[in-house]
């Protein structure tokens, strides 16, 4: 990858047999978070109208379902992830919708859904703030009035990264940061995977203001937002799997 990042990186690189594998894993492996528990059942009704996007193998959109969210459809930018999810969702002999598509571009009537959920950071997945935006005001629309938006980012402030962050700010300064980043807050890294090869990951850590000023230009109203460990104790196989993390509740 060396040219700038864009949004055929992300569905590259969640297309990729190593990446969906390690999703297929995360349905039972990981399930639901206990701090996600917490956050759909005080916000999202089980009879509500769900798009969990981003979703993945499935990982939340299977595992709230099982627990009596049956008004949900799954979305993924990559066909390989639906493909994942459907067989995943076939073999538990559920009666689940997963669907191909762009948080940028949704093909759903205004006012269709109670709640969309974008969990694990993957908001964060698509490059420029603009584009984010526009995914956001996207399911502005497709709300309907009181509508919730729930979802989750990395944050600038988190400890274990502060030396990072404080090197790459005066990199962007000199100008002597990655090319390939559009953004102060962009994130490249690999990491080996299976199959002796490298996975390159891309997602983009937010500045301080930033969030709140999306949500504001997106139309929404922010009514909660907390840091994961905030929230409640997560098992340590969840701890492994991400790092903290904020959670964002949002209304139409």
């Amino acid at each position: 990858m060396n040219e700038k990042i864009s949004i055929n990186n992300t569905k590259s690189e969640y297309s990729i047999k190593a990446v969906v594998n390690e999703y297929i894993n995360c349905v039972e492996r990981i399930g639901l978070w206990e701090s996600e528990k917490i956050i759909f059942s005080r916000y999202i009704n089980k009879n509500d109208k769900i798009l969990d996007v981003g979703c993945g193998a499935g990982r939340t959109t299977i595992k709230l379902y099982q627990a009596g969210y049956q008004n949900i459809i799954g979305l993924d930018l990559s066909d390989e992830m639906i493909a994942a999810a459907k067989v995943i969702a076939k073999d538990k002999g559920l009666d689940m919708e997963f669907v191909v598509g762009n948080a940028c571009e949704l093909h759903y009537e205004g006012n269709s859904f109670d709640a969309v959920i974008f969990s694990f950071n993957g908001l964060m997945t698509v490059p420029t703030i603009e584009m984010r935006k526009k995914a956001m005001k996207e399911i502005y629309r497709i709300l309907k009035p009181a509508g919730k938006f729930i979802f989750t980012t990395h944050y600038m402030d988190n400890q274990q990264f502060t030396a990072y962050w404080t090197d790459e700010k005066e990199k962007w300064k000199k100008g002597e940061q990655d090319k390939r980043l559009l953004e102060y807050g962009d994130l490249i890294f690999s990491k080996p995977d299976a199959y002796g090869g490298d996975v390159v990951n891309f997602v983009h850590v937010p500045v301080d203001g930033e969030i709140e000023e999306c949500i504001s230009q997106s139309g929404f109203q922010l009514i909660y937002n907390d840091k994961r460990s905030n929230i409640c104790a997560e098992s340590q196989i969840v701890e492994d799997f991400a790092v903290d993390v904020m959670f964002w509740v949002c209304k139409k």
